[in-house]
């Protein structure tokens, strides 16, 4: 054989199988692109030099893994969609003479090819792309563009490295495949079906109960805190019960079609529901990978969106003031309030800034407590998540800081206390914090929405008379915790003032010049500034945004190739069948009624368990997005809307050119 023979031969074979392998092609490029593309911004130095820039490397970094790990498992799972389909033409050379040898430098030729069209095709495109990439990130974060072209050779390196190990692991499975099957096996393997399977009871009941445990906690539980931690179980549930529901509920559906003899003894139904129920077991799989897939393009997209487009709301939220000094009692570096507000007024005699607004507040936040009856304990650290349902965020604040935060007067005693909690506890005559017993006064109305949104729907606010009671309670947890300051909360003060009217640079310039002359040791406090925390915000929620967008584009591509190749393969599989169908008297409409009803539901049952997963995990995502100072629920509930529609519109177009294809190749015509 002649020294060209041989990659002559493999691109020929990539042409002719250029159906299944040019959409391989394309998902490969196209995730190259993605990855240098993310590891471009996480290794790009100018981000760093941006404002709260150092969020981003961090972001992009955790997509890159994410990325690089889905592309591992994707890429070598669409491998095996074009490795069963080659079966026959594999046997083939080897019943006419070729060694499998001969077939395995073919194979080696042919994986050459594919690295050299992926690898420096999806870097090329990447490259042209990624200045297009930048710009759209910097206007994300509303900053300044700058010019100038760059390649990152360590994002080149890093990328080339991944795609090669890829292919090179796709190659060795294959010709691990072919080395171990005999040429026959192979001649029938693209023929071969499946036996009608079996209802396997235990396994719907375990997809019923998993998939029931994960919607009940996604349903019911309330803190957020326990929400995010609890959200990983719950995703894993759900996985483990579609796959389930999927493989034997699937079965034992088509199988309860069946015994509905009017319904079963129609052509369009006869046909589809007895191919389906002939080769369920591998359908199930790709119908569950779709299902998971769709699900992971709706929560990322959709949460991703709100979290950027609610960044105004949870800045104001977590900085409601301009300027705003923070310091805790028990790490005050010797200096009195007194001292530090006449530091602060001569700073703000300095810059000639006068605020319109000054507040003081002293309270005693954020104290995680187990609430039984109306006595609060401390949270154990190593308390199982499921002991964690009692727990309550108990805020604690004085009588003066209340009047000066909603301008009402309380008259309070030293005992007692005023107080507003989430649920109704109206009946309580006193409330206990470990061995202190306060007397309950009165009822608030509502608690201050500073106290309130960003911590936890579960919460007990209260007020008590004077500083002599925070410090009473302070105590309290220090001796609860053996005197382990850094395992109790703190008592803080804090100092506020607004600006209204002054510019952002103004302000900014103040913030510096107060870090500057009133911190001047390092247990002396914290000064934090709204105006500067938005660029630390912007890029946060801003990079997650453009993190999400980029998975959701992932999963949406590998979404829809599973699909076409799913219905290709089959369509091919299908076409025999249906020919004998029409020789024995089925009409071409009667086959083609069929054709659609079997797509459709190939298509849109993985979309609607999708929809009822996102609709599931609605009210659990709600409150792990409080953690990030996100309290509308309106606002997520139309960004959930809104993808769910733009996925079902991309969706419902792959159904139309796919139901064309798979009709075409099953009518002969391909």
């Amino acid at each position: 054989m002649g020294n060209l023979f041989f990659p002559k031969m493999a691109a020929g074979n990539l042409v002719r199988n250029r159906r299944f392998v040019f959409p391989y092609l394309l998902t490969g490029l196209i995730t190259v692109a993605m990855f240098y593309n993310m590891t471009f911004l996480a290794f790009h130095k100018e981000i760093n030099n941006m404002p709260g820039g150092a969020t981003i490397p961090t972001i992009m970094s955790l997509g890159t893994g994410v990325v690089g790990i889905f592309a591992v498992i994707f890429l070598l799972y669409t491998n095996t969609f074009l490795m069963k389909r080659r079966q026959k033409e594999i046997g083939l050379y080897n019943i006419l003479g070729m060694s499998k040898g001969h077939i395995a430098l073919v194979m080696l030729w042919e994986t050459f090819y594919t690295c050299l069209i992926t690898i420096a095709g999806g870097l090329l495109l990447g490259i042209l792309l990624s200045k297009l990439i930048l710009l759209l990130l910097y206007k994300v974060l509303f900053f300044t563009v700058s010019f100038g072209f760059t390649v990152n050779w360590q994002s080149v390196g890093t990328t080339a490295l991944l795609f090669a190990a890829i292919n090179l692991a796709a190659l060795l499975i294959n010709l691990l495949h072919v080395r171990l099957s005999k040429p026959v096996e192979l001649l029938k393997g693209g023929s071969v079906g499946e036996k009608e399977p079996k209802t396997k009871l235990l396994l719907v009941l375990l997809g019923l109960v998993t998939l029931g445990a994960g919607y009940f906690i996604a349903l019911t539980t309330e803190a957020p805190l326990q929400a995010l931690m609890l959200f990983f179980l719950a995703v894993i549930l759900v996985i483990v019960g579609t796959y389930c529901l999927f493989t034997a509920g699937s079965i034992a559906f088509l199988k309860a079609m069946k015994r509905r003899k009017d319904y079963y003894y129609q052509p369009k139904h006869f046909i589809g529901v007895s191919g389906m129920l002939y080769r369920m077991k591998q359908n199930a799989v790709g119908l569950a990978n779709i299902c998971i897939l769709s699900t992971m393009v709706l929560v990322t997209v959709s949460t991703c969106v709100c979290l950027y487009l609610g960044t105004g709301d949870a800045l104001n939220t977590m900085y409601p003031h301009d300027i705003t000094y923070s310091q805790s009692w028990q790490d005050s570096g010797n200096r009195s309030k007194e001292e530090v507000k006449a530091q602060i007024q001569e700073v703000l005699d300095k810059a000639g800034m006068v605020p319109t607004h000054v507040q003081e507040m002293d309270q005693l936040t954020s104290v995680n407590s187990m609430l039984e009856g109306s006595t609060l304990g401390l949270v154990d650290p190593e308390a199982n998540l499921s002991d964690l349902s009692n727990t309550v965020t108990t805020l604690i604040t004085t009588a003066e800081s209340y009047r000066q935060m909603t301008g009402t007067a309380l008259d309070l005693a030293p005992g007692e206390v005023a107080l507003n909690a989430s649920e109704d506890h109206e009946d309580w005559q006193t409330v206990t914090f470990l061995d202190l017993t306060f007397s309950v006064k009165e009822w608030l109305p509502e608690p201050p929405d500073l106290f309130v949104e960003g911590y936890s729907d579960q919460y007990l606010f209260l007020v008590v008379a004077g500083e002599d009671d925070l410090e009473a309670i302070y105590q309290q947890q220090l001796q609860a915790k053996d005197g382990e300051i850094g395992l109790v909360s703190k008592i803080y003060w804090g100092y506020s003032m607004d600006f209204d009217g002054a510019t952002k640079d103004q302000i900014t310039r103040l913030y510096d010049l107060l870090l500057g002359n009133v911190l001047t040791d390092a247990g002396d406090g914290s000064f934090s500034c709204r105006d500067v925390q938005e660029s630390e915000f912007y890029a946060l929620y801003g990079g997650l945004l453009f993190l999400g967008l980029f998975l959701g584009l992932l999963f949406l591509m590998a979404t829809v190739l599973i699909i076409y190749y799913k219905q290709v393969s089959e369509g091919y599989e299908d076409q025999r069948r249906y020919q004998i169908m029409q020789q024995v008297g089925m009409s071409r409409r009667e086959v083609g009624a069929s054709i659609r009803g079997q797509i459709l539901l190939v298509f849109f049952l993985p979309l609607l368990t999708a929809g009822l997963h996102i609709l599931a995990a609605f009210p659990m995502l709600c409150r792990i997005l409080e953690l990030f100072g996100l309290h509308e629920v309106g606002m997520f509930a139309l960004c959930t809307a809104g993808t769910l529609a733009v996925f079902a519109a991309v969706y419902a177009l792959v159904y139309g050119l796919t139901a064309r294809t798979y009709e075409r190749i099953v009518g002969g015509e391909a």
